[in-house]
């Protein structure tokens, strides 16, 4: 999900439309915006490369260590090593490099550079459940032989202006809602979509409808990040732990339950329709049965490298690696808990502010000649 949330007064509580990042109908991705539509001489991108591990001089952050084309190189850093893997490959790749809980890169092989507890735990992430309904018009997005006839003239109003229902991010409208009045703040999220989305959309539908998607805003349950192997080209251990804390299942149900109010409204009731796995009559048992089984994360993992001013932190209020030097997390992972809200906003408010310190401290410390940033995807990157 790529909106960014919407404009409100100083109560978060309500619905209204999301603001996106979109330029010219299409998605602005932050690759976009700050790389490829600006011309940067001091910027060259790896694309085609995976990091091993990072490497280290005693322990300072010297480089990376990197594979393209069959072979194995190293990226020697002058200054600093920025790691911007996001939630998930920068606890991998600090592990895979010696930094994360002793007893857990021991049992893989791995030399301990620093002992650090809490890299890969305290994962949060925001569990969804989505209501679909299948109805026989044809005014939403969908599959049909008159469906496809009528969107056959977006595709030349996109192409030609950046407008029409092609530019549409799907998620259109949401809110945010208290399940109960006497709460200080909403704890439910809602996003709207003029489209059948069953599992993000891996799952198609012949036909039209609408979903509504009800998310936990602020869950109780942490996951976790392991390593399934020493090699960074191995997907790490991902387990969210969805609804350990049973107060998340609880507050689901309540969620559903004023999700269907909502489509019960006389606007959207009018249009009839099927609730693909849901229906008005389940029991409470029965309903939570259901969101058990298709609940899913809505792409919002943090806090796998948790910021703080406490030494069992990973990261310091600079985003330096505590243990070691030479070394900086910037992403979703140094959140030391998940906002209320979508997370791609706050993400890139990360990136400018690590931005910030950097450049303070070459202001304030030796120049700077170059630093090697890590990515997402393993992609490298070196920038004067």
């Amino acid at each position: 999900m790529h909106e960014t949330g919407f404009a409100s007064n100083a109560g978060q509580e309500g619905v209204g439309f999301y603001q996106v990042t979109q330029r010219d109908g299409r998605r602005c991705s932050v690759a976009r915006a700050y790389i490829y539509d600006r011309a940067r001489p001091n910027l060259q991108a790896i694309a085609d490369a995976t990091v091993l591990r990072l490497t280290f001089d005693g322990k300072r952050a010297s480089g990376v260590e990197i594979v393209r084309g069959g072979r194995t190189e190293t990226l020697e850093a002058r200054a600093e090593v920025v790691l911007a893997a996001g939630a998930f490959n920068s606890p991998q790749l600090l592990m895979c490099s010696g930094i994360g809980p002793a007893a857990h890169l021991q049992s893989l092989g791995i030399a301990v550079l620093h002992d650090a507890p809490e890299v890969g735990q305290n994962l949060i992430d925001h569990v969804d459940f989505t209501i679909n309904k299948r109805v026989s018009s044809i005014e939403p997005t969908g599959f049909s032989v008159r469906g496809i006839a009528r969107m056959l003239p977006q595709f030349v109003t996109f192409i030609r202006d950046g407008r029409g229902m092609l530019s549409s991010n799907v998620a259109e409208a949401g809110g945010f809602l208290k399940s109960r009045p006497t709460l200080e703040r909403p704890d439910l999220q809602l996003h709207f979509c003029a489209a059948i989305v069953d599992d993000h959309n891996r799952h198609m539908h012949w036909g039209h409808g609408y979903s509504l998607h009800v998310c936990v805003l602020r869950p109780h349950s942490r996951g976790a990040v392991t390593l399934a192997s020493a090699d960074a080209r191995t997907a790490p251990v991902i387990d969210p732990r969805f609804f350990s804390d049973a107060r998340d299942l609880d507050l689901l149900v309540d969620g559903v339950k004023m999700a269907r109010r909502i489509l019960d409204a006389p606007s959207l009731a009018l249009h009839g329709g099927t609730e693909l796995y849901t229906h008005a009559g389940q029991s409470d048992a029965e309903l939570r049965r259901t969101i058990a089984e298709h609940a899913d994360t809505i792409y919002h993992p943090v806090a796998t490298c948790r910021m703080g001013g406490d030494a069992g932190s990973v990261v310091d209020p600079q985003l330096r690696v505590r243990g070691v030097t030479g070394l900086r997390i910037v992403d979703a992972s140094v959140m030391t808990t998940l906002i209320g809200g979508n997370t791609n906003s706050p993400t890139v408010m990360i990136g400018e502010r690590a931005a910030d310190l950097i450049a303070a401290s070459r202001r304030d410390g030796p120049t700077v000649l170059k630093t090697t940033q890590v990515g997402a995807g393993g992609m490298a990157a070196n920038a004067a």
